[in-house]
């Protein structure tokens, strides 16, 4: 009798279940603004900085939830340096914007040779949840700081706007389309 009344208590609780909406959500982004580098070295000097970012997202099935997830990004400064890496990023519903707080470690190729780095920032802007696709869009404004931990001691802090690749896409998908036309 007791498994049978187990196999019972089993088949409910999987048939009245809620389904989990909490989809994983991706993003990628081109990155780009001043930098303020040489700040351990010299005193500061200020370049440009490109880069692109992306990530998933977990744990948020709807606007006011957080989520949770990792990161990757590439990024130059001054075209002196190629810089890979990856963290975790923590999404933190505001309202309207959103506040992401990243943190992670990157390897920076330079003149110098390759060195270990650590890396955190903040990015404040537009991410709304999409009920119908895995891909969130992305526009706002951000800042990082990265420490190589190396020999160079470099240390920069970045500023600038972050861009969803979607946004770059589009007037080659319009012309892509026109042409087929």
């Amino acid at each position: 009798m007791r498994p049978l009344l187990a196999a019972l208590v089993v088949g409910a609780s999987a048939t009245l279940a809620a389904p989990a909406l909490a989809t994983p959500k991706v993003n990628a982004g081109l990155t780009t603004g001043p930098a303020l580098t040489d700040l351990r070295t010299g005193g500061p000097r200020v370049a440009s900085h490109l880069g692109v970012r992306g990530d998933v997202l977990f744990f948020r099935d709807r606007d006011r939830e957080m989520a949770l997830g990792p990161y990757v990004d590439v990024m130059t400064v001054a075209f002196d340096t190629l810089e890979p890496g990856g963290g975790l990023s923590w999404l933190i519903p505001l309202g309207d914007p959103v506040l992401t707080v990243s943190g992670g470690g990157h390897a920076r190729w330079s003149a110098l040779g390759l060195e270990p780095g650590v890396s955190g920032g903040v990015f404040l802007g537009g991410r709304v949840h999409n009920f119908h696709s895995v891909y969130n869009l992305t526009v706002g404004g951000f800042a990082q700081t990265r420490y190589a931990l190396g020999d160079s001691r470099a240390w920069e802090v970045l500023v600038g706007a972050q861009l969803d690749l979607v946004y770059l896409a589009i007037p080659f998908i319009y012309a892509y389309e026109a042409a087929r036309r």
